[in-house]
């Protein structure tokens, strides 16, 4: 354990820039490799393609496949500043490969915090890997597109900010991450009950929680003015607390999402009571709402991502309580990477096609589809097709 106490924080650091650059190739890979295969659809690559074309076009972003402006889906504020992507690459899988790096950069915020928090960089390195490899960003990553996903990477680097007190770029984080989607201030409150608990932040964290819970509620408000349907996504919470208990384990695909998320970090997120609370609050907007948000209820989707600081914050909560037991905090992060190593094989999680010869393997109807695609004129339109077509065909007018 010596070894790795004494190795140089700046060769650490140059490892974790290396790192995150061969994750942003793995990440760009799965995804475009997915999109290629005709495995990406109309929900959600399709609907915030189109809205990002038409920004980039200086367009209203009236969506085709759900019939209403995207703003009456998600409050989705942060699209138009993706705009410039189709200037550089007027093709879908730009966004993609944004999504694929700007999740990987937050690689670098999660061990800047934390080094921050005086462990070495062996132990930060390895926690910031494990991170990195949550099955939630896979998961996400191998869906689609999502905005969700680039709210969480911006977490990581807010609570940087917060901890280093850099006010005007915490500020400025806060305000892109509750501009990211309306549920982003559910988020919010989570910090804001992981950081109650430390002296220092206890005053942000009861604004964050107060702001959060104002930010997601005027953000469904106005939704629910500019959709012809109102809004949709109004959850049903229960208020007895057996029943909001049970609600959180009584599926199958809830009982492997929670065993995914707290193995993540070999179950080390249960010693932080905020980051549990997090948990919860994040789960409970899926879990205890109704069987309406069902869908949102698998491991194997973008809902799942937003736990992935949770975890992170509640492991370093746990840690620093073994680090004032003199443990070895070195060997302990050896192990947690090793866990996280052998859970990536066990549970195989998307980053493990790569390697599997079917996830690159082309069937005959995936040619049959490109030479389709190759008889459509560049300037037809198509309102309507299959949903995992409408990803690759889908009308951006």
């Amino acid at each position: 354990m010596r070894l790795f106490q004494k190795l140089s924080a700046r060769v650490v650091w140059k490892l974790v820039i290396l790192w995150t650059i061969i994750l942003s190739i793995f990440y760009s890979t799965l995804s475009v490799a997915r999109h290629n295969r005709f495995q990406t659809g109309g929900f959600d690559l399709g609907l915030y393609d189109q809205a990002v074309w038409q920004y980039s076009n200086f367009l209203p972003p009236y969506n085709t496949v759900k019939e209403r402006f995207i703003l009456g889906d998600h409050l989705t504020l942060t699209l138009p500043l993706l705009a410039p992507l189709f200037w550089l690459w007027d093709d879908v899988r730009m966004l993609l490969v944004f999504q694929a790096v700007w999740v990987s950069l937050s690689t670098l915020a999660v061990y800047k915090l934390i080094v921050h928090r005086k462990f070495s960089p062996f132990t930060a390195i390895s926690l910031s890997t494990i991170y990195s490899l949550f099955y939630g960003i896979q998961y996400g990553i191998f869906f689609d597109f999502h905005p969700v996903m680039l709210g969480v990477a911006i977490i990581p680097w807010l609570c940087y900010f917060l901890e280093t007190g850099r006010k005007d770029l915490f500020a400025a984080s806060v305000i892109l991450l509750l501009a990211t989607q309306e549920n982003m201030g559910v988020a919010l409150v989570g910090l804001g009950f992981i950081y109650i608990w430390q002296k220092p932040f206890r005053k942000t964290a009861l604004i964050m929680i107060i702001g959060g819970v104002a930010a997601s509620l005027t953000a469904a408000k106005i939704i629910g003015v500019i959709s012809p349907i109102g809004f949709q996504y109004t959850p049903q919470l229960t208020l007895h607390p057996i029943l909001f208990i049970r609600q959180l384990f009584d599926a199958p695909e809830k009982q492997t999402s929670w065993l995914y998320t707290m193995s993540s970090f070999s179950f080390l997120p249960l010693f932080s009571p905020g980051a549990m609370v997090a948990i919860v609050s994040d789960l409970a907007q899926y879990y205890t709402t109704g069987p309406e948000f069902a869908r949102m209820w698998s491991p194997l989707m973008h809902h799942r991502a937003t736990l992935a600081p949770f975890v992170l914050l509640g492991a370093l909560d746990a840690l620093s309580i073994l680090r004032k037991r003199r443990l070895s905090i070195e060997l302990i992060a050896l192990l947690l990477l090793g866990s996280a190593l052998i859970q990536q094989y066990v549970f195989h999680y998307p980053l493990n096609k790569l390697s599997k010869a079917e996830f690159w393997r082309q069937e005959s109807w995936m040619s049959d589809n490109r030479t389709m695609l190759e008889t459509i004129p560049g300037d037809w339109a198509i309102p309507c097709v299959a949903h995992h077509a409408s990803g690759n065909t889908g009308t951006r007018q």
